[in-house]
């Protein structure tokens, strides 16, 4: 009795290593639909002639498409470091990212970013009828993870309207739609 329950139990490890193997090769896709949306990080806003450090804080959603191109809106906290008496400046931002170059057997690539202080999101595409307004470009390195339902991206060039020093920024972008995220 115990041969058979422990050819069985042997049976089925052998199942999950070959299942796991053979999916390790797969592409990872990029994904697409609501995703929320978090960044975190400094900046030095060099726009006076000093350059001020700044903490940023961000929140909000996005659509993304089958090509991973995503438009969504966001509030920013920013404040300075350290923190001064004056109360911090938030804004609501459209942002929107393109995809540059993806390598679905790593699932990582490159995107760009373009931030505007109003316009509105058609889908994954920036509507301009309203007159937004331009104020940060860049290139985002992005990982994708979970499945498709997270990606992860750090900064690698930022433009900022009025200037900008250094900086270290990451964004975290969760899917919204799925219930494998629910904690």
């Amino acid at each position: 009795m115990k041969t058979p329950r422990l050819m069985l139990l042997g049976a089925f490890a052998l199942g999950l290593v070959a299942t796991s193997e053979a999916t390790a090769g797969s592409p990872i896709a990029l994904p697409s639909g609501n995703f929320s949306f978090a960044a975190e990080g400094t900046e030095a806003a060099c726009s006076t002639g000093s350059c001020p450090v700044l903490n940023i804080i961000e929140i909000g959603s996005s659509l993304r498409d089958k090509s991973g191109n995503a438009c969504g809106t966001h509030t920013a906290v920013v404040n300075f470091l350290p923190p001064t008496g004056a109360a911090p400046t938030t804004a609501t931002i459209t942002h929107v990212m393109q995809v540059n170059h993806y390598d679905p057997s790593t699932g990582t690539g490159d995107m760009s970013l373009t931030e505007y202080f109003g316009g509105s999101c058609n889908g994954t595409v920036f509507n301009n009828s309203s007159g937004g307004t331009q104020v940060v470009t860049g290139t985002l390195h992005f990982v994708v993870s979970n499945g498709g339902n997270r990606i992860d991206s750090i900064v690698t060039l930022l433009n900022v309207a009025g200037g900008a020093g250094g900086y270290s920024l990451k964004f975290k972008e969760m899917r919204q739609d799925n219930s494998a995220n629910a904690q």
